[in-house]
């Protein structure tokens, strides 16, 4: 059966867009000043998590629009649902679309929504390596890593929690905005090696090479550091040779044990489709609205025009738009 834009548009747009107002669950109560950081992570349940994700990953949309290529959206989201599979969470609502962006990274929101961009995607030439990359962002929320960020992000000033805690629209935008500084700072180091940890399990466990991600690791340790493409990418993961330093001495002891796995071909994206803009270094728009609060400050994102942070002008300009 032959699949139209219309389907990307009713799928993956309708699936990922969302807007704050629209919202149906209490942030309030999640953010109550009575609590302390740890019982307010704990206190998020599945639906609210997924809220929160539509949320951030629409805004994301927003900011870098998805490759207009619907069977390659298809495909990506059939190969990213199979690995979704194979971990304790394979029924949240999982969503995968490729952004039309130069630039080279991934991304995940809470909720099981993960986003990578046509720069990282053209580096690719075999399935396994996009397992190995899925697998990565698909352990970032199986762990509620970005949920525990943003969690202590609102959790800092018991003050202005109880004085927000009756503001609903202000608690909605804290975390949209919360969740946009996650996708442009990115993570700690140590989320970040235990995803790539349960990307090589998740791969192997759905069949594949176990190898994926290292050969992604090291085709991008290769390029130059001053390649404008990795501008984001070096921002919010650590040194590609890290990374593979810290997977080197997780898998060595197991190396015997590690299954061969498959090596299919990628598909490729249509070539009707034009290549994306050329990619440029993180953009002023961004970098000046990251650089609204001093590290460790609380974080009281407000909507455009309120003098706090802009969740969707960050995103723009983390993508150079």
């Amino acid at each position: 059966m032959t699949i139209r834009c219309g389907w990307l548009a009713a799928v993956l747009m309708s699936a990922l867009a969302g807007h704050a107002g629209a919202a149906s669950f209490d942030l309030g109560r999640l953010f109550d000043a009575g609590k302390d950081v740890t019982a307010a992570a704990k206190s998020i349940d599945e639906t609210e998590e997924i809220e929160i994700g539509r949320e951030v990953a629409g805004r994301t949309l927003g900011a870098a629009p998805l490759v207009a290529d619907p069977e390659l959206q298809a495909y990506v989201n059939r190969v990213g649902r199979w690995i979704a599979m194979q971990t304790e969470r394979p029924d949240l609502p999982w969503h995968f679309g490729v952004l039309d962006t130069a630039s080279v990274n991934a991304f995940a929101a809470p909720g099981g929504y993960v986003l990578i961009t046509r720069g990282l995607y053209d580096l690719l030439d075999s399935e396994a390596q996009l397992a190995g990359v899925l697998g990565h962002e698909i352990g970032h929320i199986v762990q509620r890593h970005h949920i525990k960020v943003m969690q202590q992000s609102a959790a800092v000033s018991a003050g202005a929690r109880l004085a927000q805690r009756d503001n609903r629209s202000q608690l909605v935008n804290n975390a949209i905005g919360t969740g946009a500084e996650v996708l442009a700072r990115g993570l700690d180091k140590d989320a970040e090696f235990e995803a790539d940890r349960i990307g090589v399990v998740l791969a192997a466990r759905a069949g594949y090479s176990p190898y994926g991600l290292v050969e992604v690791l090291h085709r991008l340790s290769a390029r130059a550091a001053d390649d404008a493409s990795l501008a984001l990418l070096f921002k919010t993961h650590p040194a590609p040779g890290e990374r593979l330093t810290q997977l080197g001495d997780a898998l060595a002891p197991r190396v015997a044990q590690l299954p061969a796995g498959k090596e299919p071909a990628i598909r490729e994206v249509n070539p009707n489709v034009p290549p994306p803009v050329a990619a440029r270094p993180v953009a002023a728009e961004g970098a000046r609205a990251l650089q609204q609060q001093e590290p460790g400050a609380a974080q009281t994102s407000k909507p455009a025009g309120e003098g706090g942070i802009d969740p969707a002008g960050i995103l723009r300009g983390i993508f150079g738009r």
